[in-house]
């Protein structure tokens, strides 16, 4: 599996647990963005944001991903915040519907404050 094409790095902030990811999340590198964010979406966490900014490429395991934590999260009432998504990953996720569960944000400023008024107690 080649994930020198993928790399994650978590944050801890206040509000919830934020997965910066840069590279390209694909067929050979999706089992580690899975991982990353699986870990992240554990007990306890009702929101999670993706940052990502560095994302050069996705297709459609990302993608599972991304809906498999969405499923994990809502339950609770929490959700995901994706951050800085190109433009090709935003019309994919409009494409598919996963933009009305699924929620974007151009900032992260603008992530950690929606993950905070949608807190979940």
């Amino acid at each position: 599996m080649d994930t020198a094409r993928l790399e994650t790095e978590v944050r801890q902030s206040d509000i919830c647990p934020i997965l910066a990811v840069r590279g390209e999340i694909d067929v050979y590198t999706a089992p580690a963005f899975k991982q990353a964010v699986v870990s992240l979406c554990g007990e306890g966490t009702h929101h999670l944001i993706i940052d990502m900014n560095g994302v050069t490429y996705m297709d459609s395991s990302g993608f599972g991903t991304l809906l498999g934590a969405t499923k994990r999260l809502r339950p609770d009432g929490g959700a995901l915040h994706l951050v800085g998504a190109k433009p090709t990953v935003e019309r994919m996720l409009h494409l598919t519907r996963l933009d009305t569960v699924i929620e974007m944000h151009p900032t992260m400023d603008q992530a950690l404050r929606a993950a905070q008024n949608g807190k979940a107690s």
